[in-house]
């Protein structure tokens, strides 16, 4: 609760503070009285190496962090410069790729993709029948739009959004989650981490069947319908914002804390900027 501040402090104040700023979002710095020991730093880069990179820093990496960090340890655009660097490396975007991979289709690993692809690709091409040649030519399609997808991710032309969407169109993710109620409901756990309610849950499975229904003021029917509203909602985005929350905090975001962070993402902010916002976060060094 705000306390009463006497007039003259409220005056020193006015005359001694710096011009309004129009960030949204506020400096988080460490209270005056906390610390960063050497350990604590070491283990931040650790940590964030891990994150990003999906591997622990080699002896000289690990000396060049803490060389650009002791600089002030404190100093939080410092820390996000060093985040910053480690993001623009390409494994970065492969590691991102692959803890998504983890999450959604078991780990299949980029080799996996494309031996799939080649699989998919001869069996089209020898099928037997006019329906063969269609079930193997959607999964052959669904396989290229993943791998599209996933080279725009590499190369920076594909958001993290997009990605996620084309990977759970993949024959594994169908395997895992056989049946489309399974689908459905793994759909909502996965990027609205709830289980859907019981219209939501019969309004999607029709959509998913090839039934026209209307699921959040839209009509489909299709998957590819149900999968872009999914993708285009506010949920789906809140549901990201907790994603990364407990990835990075190891805990949900509390009312004010989501609020918080999808209006940066009504501000445009990416997951890639979300991410280093958390992890140069004192939340997060402290952690």
């Amino acid at each position: 609760m705000r306390h009463f501040i006497p007039f003259i402090f409220c005056v020193l104040t006015v005359v001694l503070a710096p011009s309004c700023s129009t960030t949204v979002v506020p400096v988080d710095q460490l209270p005056a009285d906390s610390t960063i020991t050497n350990v604590e730093l070491e283990n931040y880069i650790n940590r964030t190496y891990i994150a990003l990179l999906n591997r622990k820093p080699s002896d000289a990496e690990l000396a060049t962090a803490l060389g650009q960090l002791d600089v002030d340890r404190y100093d939080r655009e410092i820390r996000n410069m060093y985040i910053l660097g480690l993001q623009n490396r390409p494994t970065s975007k492969w590691a991102a790729w692959q803890f998504l991979s983890d999450r959604l289709v078991d780990g299949v690993d980029t080799g996996s993709v494309y031996d799939d692809r080649d699989w998919f690709q001869e069996q089209y091409d020898n099928a037997s029948s006019p329906g063969d040649a269609a079930w193997w030519g959607m999964l052959l399609e669904k396989s290229n739009n993943h791998i599209s997808a996933m080279h725009g991710w590499f190369e920076g032309d594909t958001s993290y959004t997009a990605l996620s969407s084309w990977m759970v169109r993949l024959y594994n993710y169908d395997e895992i989650n056989a049946g489309t109620e399974n689908f459905v409901v793994s759909i909502y756990q996965h990027f609205f981490h709830r289980y859907p309610t019981d219209v939501e849950l019969a309004q999607a499975s029709d959509m998913v069947d090839r039934q026209w229904a209307l699921l959040y003021g839209t009509n489909g029917n299709s998957k590819a319908d149900f999968l872009n509203i999914i993708f285009s909602s506010g949920e789906y985005e809140q549901g990201m914002v907790i994603s990364l929350f407990e990835s990075y905090y190891n805990r949900t975001p509390n009312t004010n804390e989501t609020l918080k962070y999808l209006d940066l993402i009504q501000q445009n902010w990416t997951r890639t900027e979300l991410q280093r916002y958390i992890l140069t976060s004192s939340e997060y060094v402290n952690s």
